[in-house]
């Protein structure tokens, strides 16, 4: 069992700030282009990038935005005087793990100043942290009577997971992920996280585990053998009602004060456990991997960070993109190919043909082509 992944995946947080009335007017223009081609526009305020959704998002939120996969998905309200709380922030997973929630704050308080807001401590109000460890444990086996609840735990008024549900998934009679809880309370989900990342593509975990490994002086995982590259996330998640009625978190200040004894209680009040012949559960030994959880988190979390190559992880996002949109654009000329009775031989012709449709089709419309061509640029710039 080998530690080669810690750091924060999630962050959702609100603020009490509001839109500038300067800025407003160029959001909304960009939400109405954005509307007439159903597809976000890029708009740049004092140099900052955003891409505007033609829609907004529940709760009042009239502009949706994101600044692509490594930054964050921002949601603001119309300036009023009767609802302070006009900013929301979703911290892509990405990001949160490669910079740590230290260097986050910075990053989400200087885009605020960019965009003319004052951001102050206090001013902020976290609704959901997620933690998450990487275990290279290849010969690990889930088994869900393993986990066991403890109500007699000395945390247990903070959250006892009385409406916990347990959640498998896996093929072939194997166990590939347990959830135990559920959103606004509390979760500790663990899962086959090798198996996730070779279903989806997200090849960039296998650079962040792979950076880990070598500053530690060991080889790269070889993904493709699951005998020896087996890896098991334990990911500990605290959602806004667990966060705010149980532990009073709400500020940046007391998230640095708590979140350690909070994620200390969730593995107290669940834990893994080995089976023994003693007829009582709650007496059975820890597994080896929740003993080391526990060591892991007992420590200055704030500070945890991933200090792979951003630069390395962004060029592996934009390598799985142009993969995705490729493989699409196979399909499709499978499929005009197979509506056209075209044979097996003549697949290469039929291909050739259509690609010079295409080319005629963008010389006939060149400047809906370049329209079209800078919507995309504009797009996958954060990727770049």
């Amino acid at each position: 069992m080998l530690l080669i992944h810690k750091g924060f995946d999630n962050l959702d947080l609100a603020y009490c700030l509001q839109l500038p009335t300067s800025v407003v007017p160029k959001f909304e223009e960009a939400k109405a282009n954005a509307a007439k081609v159903n597809a976000p526009v890029p708009v740049t305020i004092n140099g900052l990038w955003f891409n505007v959704a033609p829609t907004g998002a529940a709760g009042g939120y009239v502009f949706r935005m994101d600044t692509g996969p490594l930054g964050e998905i921002w949601c603001f309200k119309r300036p009023s005087r009767r609802d302070p709380w006009g900013v929301r922030v979703s911290v892509s997973a990405v990001r949160v793990a490669l910079h740590g929630l230290k260097r986050t704050r910075e990053h989400l308080e200087r885009v605020l100043r960019t965009l003319e807001m004052d951001p102050k401590p206090g001013d902020e109000s976290i609704a959901r942290v997620d933690f998450a460890m990487d275990f290279l444990y290849p010969e690990l086996e889930l088994d869900e009577r393993c986990f066991i609840r403890h109500p007699r735990s000395s945390h247990a008024k903070h959250g006892p997971l009385e409406a916990e549900t347990y959640h498998e998934s896996g093929s072939g009679g194997r166990v590939t992920g347990l959830t135990i809880g559920k959103n606004p309370g509390r979760q500790i989900v663990v899962y086959d996280k090798r198996n996730e990342v070779i279903q989806t593509g997200k090849s960039h975990w296998l650079e962040i585990w792979n950076h880990n490994r070598k500053k530690a002086g060991e080889p790269p995982i070889d993904i493709t053998d699951p005998a020896t590259s087996r890896v098991w996330r334990v990911e500990l998640r605290a959602y806004k009602k667990h966060l705010k009625d149980d532990w009073k978190i709400k500020t940046w200040y007391d998230l640095q004060t708590h979140i350690v004894p909070m994620f200390m209680a969730m593995t107290d009040d669940v834990r893994f456990q080995v089976p023994t012949a003693d007829t009582n559960r709650s007496r059975w030994p820890n597994h080896p991997l929740w003993d080391r959880v526990r060591e892991e988190i007992d420590d200055h979390l704030m500070n945890v960070q991933s200090f792979a190559s951003i630069d390395r992880v962004r060029e592996l996002l934009r390598s799985e993109r142009d993969e995705m949109i490729q493989k699409q654009i196979d399909g499709c000329l499978i499929a005009r190919a197979g509506l056209n009775g075209i044979a097996d031989d003549g697949l290469e012709d039929f291909v050739r043909f259509a690609l010079d449709e295409s080319l005629e089709a963008f010389r006939r419309t060149q400047s809906r082509t370049d329209q079209k061509l800078q919507e995309a640029r504009d797009r996958y710039v954060g990727l770049r």
